[in-house]
């Protein structure tokens, strides 16, 4: 009589042995936007030397948070960076929770880069994107091609030798006209980049399109622009493209390496195999 409960408590210790070791596993997995990135940067080595510099992918709380942040008192007027960068999967005890939500439910499509080959893409940005990985690919892309090509240090020189001697308001002129010079480079490289890794023709220009319309930013071109306007920057991206369909970019070697996420600095590292 007292096997049959022997064995149904034997069972129940067994499935709750294998449940918490379940939850044990899940909870080192890195997010599920993490494991996005790596599945995009994977594919983006592939046709492409992605070079011999180590690159860290985060996934930041945005813009979005800092403005919030601002709004509440928490840091001054344009020195709020700092909220941008939190982590969105770390639990805050000071009231941040909610500045979290309310930035992943409102935020939209971004991404930025450390010359130190940091790239960072908020949370909400693949909200925004959702099922759309070409076009975030692009997005990845355009921050690599920043970091590959070194434009914080170009931009830097630029700036102290080559625009040395002009008046205070030419200088920033014409340094903000070289950034969006950049800018259209970076876009230009992502797009020839996935060309390569054999996603679909135009992906770009149908994420920037797209990209637009989401952050509801349709500006033309001025003279304190840093980024082109949406014009100039389609008009660019679609000669690009017209370029690429009269001589597609041959493909380069790929580019083998190894990933490792560490949960406690909210990093995704790739680090290219030397010698490869």
């Amino acid at each position: 009589m007292q096997k049959p409960v022997a064995t149904a408590l034997g069972v129940a210790a067994v499935l709750a042995a294998l449940g918490t070791g379940i939850w044990a596993w899940l909870a080192q997995q890195p997010p599920a936007e993490v494991r996005t990135l790596e599945a995009i940067v994977r594919r983006l080595a592939q046709g492409n030397d992605l070079g011999a510099q180590p690159l860290s992918f985060m996934v930041a709380s945005g813009t979005t948070a800092a403005q919030l942040a601002q709004q509440r008192g928490l840091c001054k007027p344009d020195d709020c960076e700092f909220f941008a960068h939190l982590n969105p999967y770390q639990r805050y005890a000071n009231g941040w929770d909610e500045l979290m939500r309310q930035s992943y439910a409102l935020g939209d499509i971004e991404g930025w880069s450390a010359s130190s080959g940091t790239v960072v893409i908020p949370r909400a940005a693949f909200r925004a994107y959702g099922p759309r990985l070409g076009y975030l690919a692009c997005t990845v892309a355009h921050e690599m091609a920043h970091v590959r090509r070194y434009h914080v240090f170009e931009q830097s020189y630029h700036l102290n030798h080559n625009l040395r001697g002009l008046t205070e308001e030419l200088k920033q002129r014409a340094s903000l006209k070289r950034s969006r010079e950049m800018e259209l480079q970076a876009d230009a490289d992502a797009a020839t980049m996935l060309a390569r890794a054999g996603y679909p023709s135009r992906v770009c220009e149908q994420g920037l399109a797209l990209m637009a319309r989401s952050t509801g930013d349709g500006s033309r071109t001025q003279p304190d622009s840093t980024h082109p306007g949406y014009e100039e920057r389609l008009a660019a991206l679609q000669a690009h493209y017209n370029s690429l369909d009269k001589q597609p970019p041959k493909p380069q070697l790929n580019t083998s390496g190894s990933f490792h996420y560490d949960r406690a600095d909210n990093l995704l590292m790739f680090t290219p195999v030397q010698g490869r």
